[in-house]
């Protein structure tokens, strides 16, 4: 799962050998890493910790300070009235409510199951179940959309944001896409790594997550009863509930 020698190579691509991240940004000639970078590879450094300790990896000493792009930049906002998106940052974690978020959790109200929106996991929670202490690491280190905290059952509302759209299909010709439609949602969704990696995290730290393809909610309709047993319907999965 963890080779060596690729590890290491990805390590030293991303971060360079010198620990020097005003000479990697001038290697690389931009201004830093982006904040989801950054927290990406936190992500890869404690799945590594967890699954590959063997491997011994580790981010440049005093890491993220003075690798990122825009730093001490802090903002809180929403756009528009409550039903729309709404985004808050604080630390190196942006999280977002989507309207669709609102929604499927107004309907697991429904049916019984107690939940809160955004619940956040931070650094120390981290440090103590596994030991793994990150330099310089944010408080704020994962969010779950839609979480049952006594029971640890968590929900991730899966926007388009995480998977990656399979055009072809082997052994089938691919149709002509006009100009119209080249963005449709054809093909066949898969999961993306991010999000991948993001489950791994959670089920380490003993959360039961179930997810929510957007698609199959919003196929629904709006249809309360449908929604209430397809909520159902996905909470039985969990061994937790």
């Amino acid at each position: 799962r963890y080779p060596k020698e690729l590890m290491n190579i990805l390590y030293m691509g991303l971060v360079g050998t010198s620990n020097d991240p005003e000479h990697t940004k001038q290697v690389f000639n931009d201004n830093g890493l982006q904040k989801s970078s950054i927290m990406t590879l936190y992500y890869v450094q404690v799945a590594a910790d967890i699954e590959a300790p063997e491997l011994k990896l580790s981010l440049p000493t005093g890491f993220p300070n003075g690798w990122g792009e825009g730093e001490g930049e802090e903002h809180k906002h929403a756009k528009g009235d409550e039903n729309d998106l709404i985004e808050m940052s604080s630390s190196m974690l942006t999280l977002t409510v989507s309207r669709l978020q609102k929604g499927v959790s107004k309907t697991f109200d429904r049916i019984g199951f107690d939940n809160i929106l955004e619940h956040v996991i931070d650094t120390n929670e981290i440090k103590d179940e596994y030991g793994v202490q990150l330099p310089q690491s944010p408080k704020e280190f994962l969010s779950i959309d839609i979480a049952n905290i006594g029971k640890k059952i968590g929900v991730e509302v899966d926007g388009p944001g995480h998977f990656v759209c399979i055009l072809d299909k082997p052994g089938k010709p691919t149709a002509p896409v006009s100009l119209k439609n080249q963005f449709d949602d054809r093909g066949e969704n898969r999961v993306n790594g991010p999000t991948i990696l993001k489950h791994r995290l959670l089920t380490h730290l003993g959360w039961d997550i179930i997810h929510l393809p957007y698609w199959e909610y919003q196929h629904l309709k709006g249809d309360k009863n449908k929604e209430m047993d397809y909520c159902q319907g996905l909470l039985e999965q969990s061994s937790k509930w």
